[in-house]
Order: structure tokens, then sequence, then C-alpha cells
């Protein structure tokens, strides 16, 4: 027998066994990832999803929020910078 051929059929041998071996919490592990799918389906059922009459009243009044709260910060900042540039350039200028 070549050593080729003795690599080779020692590799199947090797991979059969660990199948064999490991065929177990392979299943197992199959049988649990099946489960939680089926759960998952399960509780999607039960949750009351939001019309698009629903959805699109909340995007817009989120849309909303973020602008006025982006306007707010925007003052905050020009106000803020204007006072220390304006009172550091006096004391320090």
């Amino acid at each position: 027998m070549s050593l080729p051929l003795i690599i080779g059929a020692s590799a199947i041998v090797i991979t059969v066994a660990a199948l064999v071996l490991w065929r177990q919490p392979i299943l197992a592990f199959t049988g649990r990832t099946r489960g939680f799918v089926r759960e998952v389906r399960g509780e999607l059922r039960k949750v009351t999803w939001p019309t698009w009459d629903d959805l699109r009243r909340s995007t817009l009044i989120i849309t909303v929020i973020v602008i006025v709260i982006g306007i707010i910060i925007g003052i905050m900042d020009w106000m803020f910078s204007k006072i220390l540039i304006d009172f550091f350039g006096r004391v320090f200028g």
C-alpha cells in the first residue's frame, strides 16, 4: 500500500468515527434550534403590530421631536460658543 492511500483511508475512518461519536450532540443541537425557532414563531404570532396609520403618525412625531431637539442643541451650542469666545476674548485678549 502506498502512503497517500493509507493517509486517505485513515482520514475516512477518523471522519466516520467522529461523525458517529458526535452524532448525539449534533442531533441535540438541531433539536434545540428547531425548538427555539418554533417558540420564536409562536411569540411573533402574539405580537400586536401597529397599523400603517399608527406607524406614520409615530414616525412623524419622532421626526419632529428630533428636529426640534437638534435646533435647540444647535442654538445652545451657538450661544455657548459666543459667550465663551467673547468672554475669553475680552479677558485674555
